[in-house]
């Protein structure tokens, strides 16, 4: 006979086989189901400094601005700003020896004319000052540590000065003789505004839309003495060698000068650029 806690029994068992079962379903449904690849964050990679970067331009334009400044009176103190960017091998030899009569010298600006990199730690940076006496060239060695600390590494150098190049005169074309006129014109009025520091008055002469700056001192526009086309005649532009005379309000000197003008046709020629490569539409 079947009593009632045997019931109770295979009515356990059997709910414990169904838990069982469904365990075992949802392993296999876990095991099966395609996974989606985590997601994974996106870092940015540190740039890497370029070597050598401007900060060493502006080390070893200091040094020169240094080693080129020399003040008699204070002599120790010329001394201390060179050694400033040295390390103790080449304390002793770095700085310059003057006589007992040398006058002072000093450097106004300065700026770096080229750069040569040896290694990735040491470059070669040569400088153009400005000193007592003419522009001086002075090739300094500077080396970076692992710290990134910069130090002058050996004795500096005296260099050349570039080569002055020999460069032919850009050649022009005649103004078309329907065109001369009205060109001269435009351009006589626009220069005698850009050089009298004229800004507003400007405007008037340009496309809408472009805005040409006026000089900050003002000048005379004395006389346009050439003007020839730098390109051939093509559509509604016009490039244009304006070359002219100017008189400095301030001091009364006369320069030759020569502007690069672009014009372009509209209801009549305006311009719309100086001395850009920029093109009018």
């Amino acid at each position: 006979m079947r009593t009632p806690g045997g019931l109770v029994k295979r009515l356990g068992r059997a709910v414990l086989w169904l838990l069982v079962l469904v365990l075992l379903l949802r392993g296999v449904a876990s095991v099966m189901e395609p996974r989606r690849p985590g997601a994974v964050a996106a870092t940015a990679k540190p740039a890497v400094a370029s070597w050598p970067d401007d900060e060493v331009r502006a080390f070893a334009s200091d040094f020169a601005r240094a080693y080129l400044t020399y003040n008699a009176k204070d002599p120790e103190a010329s001394e201390s700003a060179i050694r400033a960017f040295v390390g103790p091998e080449l304390a002793s030899s770095v700085v310059p020896e003057y006589g007992e009569d040398a006058p002072r010298r000093a450097v106004g600006s300065v700026s770096v004319a080229r750069v040569l990199r040896v290694d990735d730690s040491r470059a070669l940076v040569t400088v153009a000052a400005a000193a007592t006496g003419g522009t001086r060239y002075l090739t300094v060695p500077v080396a970076r540590d692992a710290r990134g600390g910069l130090v002058v590494s050996d004795l500096p150098s005296l260099a050349a000065p570039p080569t002055l190049a020999s460069a032919p005169q850009m050649s022009g074309e005649s103004l078309p003789a329907s065109e001369r006129a009205p060109i001269e014109d435009v351009v006589s009025r626009f220069l005698t505004a850009y050089l009298a520091g004229d800004a507003g008055e400007l405007s008037f002469f340009t496309p809408t839309g472009v805005r040409i700056g006026a000089l900050a001192a003002e000048h005379e526009l004395v006389d346009v003495t050439s003007l020839a086309l730098v390109a051939p005649a093509q559509g509604r532009v016009r490039e244009v060698m304006a070359t002219v005379r100017a008189k400095d309000a301030a001091t009364g000197a006369t320069y030759g000068l020569r502007y690069r003008l672009q014009l372009v046709r509209e209801d009549r020629w305006l311009v719309a650029a100086v001395n850009s490569s920029k093109k009018a539409g």
